[in-house]
């Protein structure tokens, strides 16, 4: 039996780890494996950004602001992080950078369609 699907048995989908009591390393990793398989992959991008700010903003604070000294580490994370933010959201483009006005949509809806004569329609003369 695979490891995510003895922790769904176990522990259920809403069930807390917690309250069964110590456990050992094995079964702390293992369950700390299956929680981090179930983050959405925008959950994980936005953490990966968060560990890249952090990070560099530790080293020019460390560096009294001399960027040249770290440059190579934050060029290529920087790569990195740009990589996974396009295989997580997708390449902009013309589409989504263009608004879709909602007047038009709203028009469309309030406009009865046609389903034939109306007594408004008729001459009543």
């Amino acid at each position: 039996m695979c490891g995510q699907s003895r922790y769904k048995q176990r522990y259920g989908e809403n069930a807390e780890f917690f309250n069964r009591g110590p456990i050992n390393k094995k079964e702390w990793r293992e369950f700390q494996n299956y929680k981090r398989r179930q983050q959405s992959p925008e959950a994980k991008f936005y953490k990966h950004l968060t560990w890249y700010i952090a990070i560099m903003g530790f080293f020019l604070y460390k560096n009294h602001g001399n960027i040249f000294s770290f440059f190579p580490i934050a060029f290529f994370w920087g790569i990195g992080v740009l990589v996974h933010y396009y295989s997580v959201f997708g390449w902009p483009t013309e589409a989504a950078k263009i608004p879709l006005d909602d007047d038009d949509q709203d028009e469309e809806q309030d406009e009865p369609k046609d389903k034939g004569p109306n007594w408004s329609d008729k001459d009543l003369v």
